[in-house]
């Protein structure tokens, strides 16, 4: 699909809806969700976010998350996708509606962990960062596949290895987005 038929760029904010909220948008062997913000934390560019469980019926494909808010309003488990851009939190004048990448490979920033990941194994970013993360990466705690079941509907994969164990350093990640 041409990137003309949408109103928005991939890596652009609106402050309203100006999509159809929900719809999605296929390139290059990629998909792309128009969601909001539902949350009072913004979300991280090429981080993650969740999908929020307790909206009303429908809206579990429209409305998301920031990680740090999770709890009783979204799961781990359960990501809705990598926001393409940074958006600013509900109500925020900075956008709270945009583009999230929910299938397809994409480079992403992530903290590593300590402890060596395979590939396969699940991946989840979130903005939360340990006192040592450098200022601006995004903290990507991984999942290791021997020990959380590879059961989810929709995951973050990494398609090639954090092989250093040590202190959990900046690294960049490729993950393939299996969130459609």
């Amino acid at each position: 699909m041409d990137k003309s038929l949408i109103r928005v760029p991939l890596d652009e904010l609106r402050t309203y809806d100006e999509e159809v909220l929900g719809q999605v948008f296929r390139r290059d062997g990629k998909a792309f969700r128009w969601v909001k913000n539902a949350g009072s934390t913004s979300l991280v560019a090429d981080g993650a976010c969740l999908t929020v469980l307790t909206s009303v019926e429908g809206n579990q494909l429209k409305r998301v998350m920031n990680p740090d808010t999770a709890g009783v309003t979204a799961i781990q488990e359960l990501p809705a996708g990598v926001p393409m851009a940074a958006f600013g939190p509900s109500g925020s004048d900075t956008g709270s509606y945009g583009y999230i990448q929910v299938a397809g490979t994409k480079k992403v920033s992530m903290m590593q962990s300590s402890s060596a990941q395979g590939v396969g194994s699940l991946a989840i970013a979130t903005a939360s960062q340990p006192a040592t993360a450098p200022w601006g990466i995004s903290h990507g705690p991984t999942f290791d596949s021997a020990t959380q079941a590879n059961v989810y509907a929709k995951r973050v994969v990494l398609m090639f290895p954090m092989a250093t164990t040590g202190p959990a350093t900046a690294v960049s990640a490729i993950v393939d987005i299996q969130c459609l």
